[in-house]
């Protein structure tokens, strides 16, 4: 397994495929504004025990070049469909975190294929309620001063709720690694933060397949709220709210967060393959 950088349609992309043998099911495994292939590699693993998963950092997600805000989401979603038409995967289980979703949920109406859509930590666009806070990120991104960007982002996504394992360690870790980061990747944080500020959902109508919406209890960000009454707009759906966890769901409870991302993928591969040895 490695990565592989590709230059499609004059657009740049990095993707890395986990295997699994002898199976023809695939899962395509969408990233956050901040994350990178190598930051989920546990949860890549865990999903490729069921399903062949590839793993896809999008144009404009930070390290991958920047992609100005006036290209909207919708066409971003377009871009991951081509790269998946040019790999020839013609259906696929969809999991997608935070800003993610709103590509995801783009993806269900423009491909035919998603059998099924697993999200964690994100509703498809930014509410009334998280406005102010992502001109805070956008403000502190944008202020030169990498401690303080660092600083603000890690104030406005980790809560400060007790029993959140490790929550002291990953505060330090997140401020560490985002102070690292080169302006590129800065930029394309904000390109990205602006392009989900104007962005409203196309068709929430076309998700009839099944669905998972993840959050973390305690998430400060995605809130409850926000992310149940996504939930409510979704035809066959089901809400799981993680104890001691928030927006950094996957760090804090990382075995729930993968085992809960790959159940709908799991019964649907068991399912077919029951019907198979019935035939």
């Amino acid at each position: 397994m490695k990565e592989i950088s590709k230059i499609l349609n004059n657009r740049e992309y990095r993707y890395k495929i986990y295997e699994k043998n002898g199976s023809e099911d695939w899962g395509v495994f969408l990233l956050g504004a901040l994350q990178g292939i190598d930051s989920v590699d546990n949860f890549s693993q865990h999903f490729s025990k069921t399903v062949n998963t590839i793993v896809i950092e999008t144009p404009g997600t930070p390290g991958n070049g920047v992609l100005e805000a006036t290209v909207s989401v919708r066409e971003q979603a377009q871009m991951v469909l081509d790269l998946l038409e040019h790999l020839e995967i013609d259906k696929a289980h969809l999991f997608g975190f935070s800003y993610a979703t709103a590509v995801s949920v783009e993806l269900c109406d423009l491909w035919n294929g998603v059998l099924s859509l697993s999200i964690g930590c994100g509703v498809p666009g930014i509410p009334k309620s998280g406005r102010l806070s992502t001109y805070n990120f956008i403000a502190a991104a944008m202020s030169g001063d990498k401690k303080h960007f660092a600083t603000v982002f890690a104030d406005l996504l980790l809560s400060d709720a007790p029993n959140i394992p490790r929550s002291a360690v990953i505060r330090k870790s997140i401020i560490r690694n985002v102070m690292r980061f080169d302006d590129e990747k800065i930029m394309a944080f904000v390109e990205n933060s602006t392009r989900l500020l104007a962005h409203k959902p196309t068709n929430l109508e076309a998700i009839t397949m099944p669905c998972l919406v993840l959050v973390g209890e305690s998430d400060p960000y995605a809130t409850g709220e926000i992310t149940h009454e996504f939930y409510s707009k979704l035809k066959h759906a089901h809400y799981l709210s993680v104890k001691n966890s928030d927006h950094m769901l996957h760090l804090e409870q990382p075995e729930k967060a993968a085992e809960a991302l790959i159940t709908l993928a799991k019964k649907h591969v068991e399912t077919v393959s029951t019907f198979k040895s019935l035939e």
